[in-house]
């Protein structure tokens, strides 16, 4: 028979058909995702001899074939995987951008109105009403801090909820991604006799799951896939999906999560470095969450641990309304225990991460009694001669505080003059402040005192008319400074000690002008560059004011959204280009298969002359007499 004219045309029939049949096929999935245009092979049968010479016996159809380029595929694959990134870091960024740089939301316009408030009390220092304003400014200071801490850290969170969305969607697309691979492995038939459109329905899948995490594919001999993540770990294995999981066990920071995966036929779970993933949504979460997310609240919880360590140390040097001292008496909340748990040596960044948002959380106003805020200071000096209108005469004088932030134990105790005066070899109460009109250079000089160490008197570099020396016992230092008012043609003593409590405090201005003057003063560490650290050592020297550190915080989180956007918009470009070169490869062109049926149409319909023509044939045979 298929050495016959029948048989050959019904090859030719048979092979039209399967033509016409994958045509429609490809015209009715013109519209759908991922599908890969199929085209059908076919080859000339053996030949018959005939003693003349072989005859061909017709066609033979060897495989419905997908026109799909690998190399494209897996180009695609990788740009999905990148876009995916840059587009959560984008929009993550964009969020935290729009809350760090609300001038309505953020910090500087607080921090400027409550020193402003500062000012105004240092004009009319007795005054309750100026006092209920410092209070009320810090009060609303310490609620920006806690407003912003919050919504970073429902940002946090929402961050949290995505990835363990995206672990979920990763495993539904591996699981589903194994089917498949036993469905493939189950039907295929050798080459050209594959599954095709079960094989779209995997690429479709695995580009999908580069949505979320990029993976490598290996092709298999049966026609599996097995897919990679990370640095190398299984998450398909033939028709076994392995499984991402979500995990919070960070000793160092309890809150923290990060990514696992069990792989098939081996037990427990092995840790993904996010940074390694080298693409998906959940790498930009996780990058985010790890890098900026963090940053930011542990730089939030620096400044609210230096604004009230700076402030509390200061304020306890001073006298309040009722001329008592402040000693002990915290402004702000006490932080120092936080402080201490991410500057011993070693702390990791997770550890830093994790106490800066607890003192973030408690920072603060403590104080609740406007009368209790200590805008007076703790010292006065006397003429001896004539201590009521003797001259010069002390206009002013105070201690300023050591501000934390040196390893050296001399700066960072904060001890009172008196303090310090105790420790003298015998105790003393107060220092002689010597004027000598007649010396050459420095007028001023301090009676020496056995047991302490006092350094020569100088004027001050920043405070016009302002003079300052150390008095230093010990690891305890203090540092005073003092404004003279008048001159006299003799010499003369004046008396430097600790006012008697309840004296003349409301008259006096001095230490809250000293607080005042934290507005300007560097408090804040530098940030580090380095991932390993989120907490500048102490040897490194405090560069920043408060305000100028949060325009700092607010300009990195604006640089990090604009890079990434401008990084999305050229990958949304090459993805947009690559797309376009497997639409040309594998895409559906309704043209070309409009004239593929008329084609296949024609060599039917021949095919089906050619066996009318054999009938005739056969029939004129039988008619023969």
């Amino acid at each position: 028979m298929s050495g016959s004219i029948f048989g050959i045309a019904v090859t030719g029939l048979n092979a039209a058909k399967a033509a016409l049949e994958t045509t429609s096929h490809n015209i009715g999935n013109v519209n759908t995702q991922g599908y890969t245009r199929q085209t059908t092979t076919q080859k000339a049968s053996d030949p018959l001899f005939e003693g003349y010479g072989f005859v061909g016996t017709g066609a033979n159809l060897t495989g419905v074939n997908r026109i799909f380029d690998q190399f494209t595929e897996a180009q695609l694959r990788d740009v999905n995987a990148k876009v995916a990134s840059l587009d959560a870091q984008t929009q993550s960024l964009q969020d935290l951008d729009n809350l760090m740089a609300d001038s309505n939301a953020g910090l500087s316009s607080v921090i400027q109105g409550f020193f402003s408030s500062m000012q105004t009390l240092n004009a009319q220092p007795s005054s309750t009403a100026a006092r209920q304003s410092v209070l009320s400014q810090a009060q609303a200071l310490s609620g920006r801090f806690a407003a912003i801490g919050s919504r970073v850290e429902e940002l946090r969170q929402g961050l949290s909820i995505q990835a363990n969305s995206s672990v979920e969607s990763i495993n539904a697309y591996s699981t589903e991604i194994a089917s498949i691979n036993r469905q493939i492995a189950t039907l295929q038939q050798g080459a050209g006799r594959l599954p095709n459109d079960l094989l779209d329905r995997r690429d479709a899948l695995v580009q999908k799951l580069n949505g979320m995490v990029k993976t490598d594919v290996v092709v298999q001999d049966d026609g599996s896939y097995s897919i990679f993540v990370g640095q190398g770990q299984a998450l398909v294995l033939g028709d076994q999906a392995g499984k991402m999981v979500l995990q919070r066990v960070n000793p160092d920071d309890p809150d923290a999560i990060s990514i696992g995966i069990s792989i098939p036929n081996v037990d427990g779970t092995i840790a993904i470095d996010p940074a390694r993933m080298g693409g998906g949504k959940l790498e930009g979460i996780m990058g985010v969450l790890g890098t900026d997310v963090r940053r930011i609240q542990t730089d939030l919880g620096r400044m609210a641990v230096e604004l009230s360590d700076a402030f509390n140390r200061q304020h306890s040097l001073g006298y309040d309304l009722t001329g008592q001292p402040a000693a002990g008496a915290l402004f702000f909340s006490d932080l120092t225990a936080e402080r201490a748990a991410v500057e011993v040596a070693g702390a990791s960044p997770d550890k830093q991460a994790f106490y800066m948002r607890q003192a973030l959380d408690k920072f603060a106003v403590v104080i609740a009694d406007p009368s209790k805020i200590a805008a007076s200071s703790a010292l006065q000096g006397k003429n001896v001669a004539d201590p009521v209108a003797g001259k010069p005469s002390i206009a002013s004088i105070w201690q300023t505080a050591n501000l934390h932030g040196s390893s050296t134990p001399a700066l960072d105790t904060n001890p009172s003059l008196s303090q310090v005066l105790g420790q003298a070899t015998p105790a003393v109460s107060s220092l002689n402040l010597h004027y000598d009109p007649a010396a050459t250079g420095m007028q001023f000089s301090i009676t020496a005192v056995p047991g302490l160490t006092i350094s020569p008197i100088t004027l001050s570099t920043a405070q016009s008319g302002v003079y300052e020396f150390t008095v230093q016992s010990g690891n305890d230092k203090v540092s005073i400074q003092f404004k003279p008012e008048g001159v006299s043609t003799s010499a003369q003593n004046i008396t430097l000690s600790t006012k008697v409590p309840g004296t003349l405090a409301a008259q006096d201005n001095a230490n809250m002008l000293e607080m005042s003057r934290l507005q300007t003063k560097p408090l804040v560490r530098p940030t580090p560059t380095a991932s390993s650290n989120l907490v500048p050592p102490l040897s490194d020297k405090p560069t920043t004011n408060l305000q100028s550190f949060y325009g700092q915080m607010v300009s990195y989180v604006g640089n990090r959204s604009n890079v990434a956007n401008i990084a999305l918009t050229a990958q949304e470009a090459s993805q947009q280009q690559v797309s376009l070169n497997r639409e040309e490869i594998s895409g559906v062109n309704l043209d070309e298969e409009a004239a593929n049926l008329i084609r296949f149409q024609q060599a039917y319909q021949a095919s089906s002359r050619v066996i009318q023509v054999a009938q005739d044939m056969f029939k004129n045979l039988l008619e023969l007499r």
